[in-house]
């Protein structure tokens, strides 16, 4: 189940990424964006978008992240405000709080704060 969740945000990312952090790449301050974006080097500051991130296996995020997507196979340390969907993966680590809507963490991958979930609502049935 939670697989097929992976996937699709792999997918739906990875053919749109416009911005590349490389891995022997760091920077301080802030990234602001309404594009995909991938690190693989450092990034000492928070993220702002309305598309995706994708942090690497080699990426290292010290900030706050806000947006749509958020896949992690690296580490971040910081919140992350996501509103869509926060896929953790098997060698990925975030520690903070987090809001999202939809949050998957793979066997192996760590989570140390606190979830806030958005509440979905249920169209009640009433008779008449």
């Amino acid at each position: 189940m939670f697989g097929s969740i992976r996937k699709q945000v792999d997918a739906t990312i990875s053919n749109d990424i416009e911005t590349i952090i490389g891995h022997n790449t760091t920077i301080k301050g802030e990234i602001f964006g309404e594009s995909n974006l991938r690190i693989d080097g450092t990034v000492e500051g928070g993220i702002s978008t309305t598309g995706s991130v994708v942090i690497g296996e080699s990426g290292v995020v010290k900030g706050d992240i806000k947006a749509a997507n958020l896949s992690v196979s690296g580490q971040v340390t910081g919140n992350a405000e996501v509103t869509k969907v926060l896929a953790i993966d098997a060698s990925g680590q975030l520690i903070g709080d987090v809001k999202v809507e939809t949050f998957s963490i793979t066997d192996g991958g760590i989570f140390k704060g606190r979830s806030e979930m958005a509440v979905k609502t249920v169209n009640a049935v009433t008779e008449e």
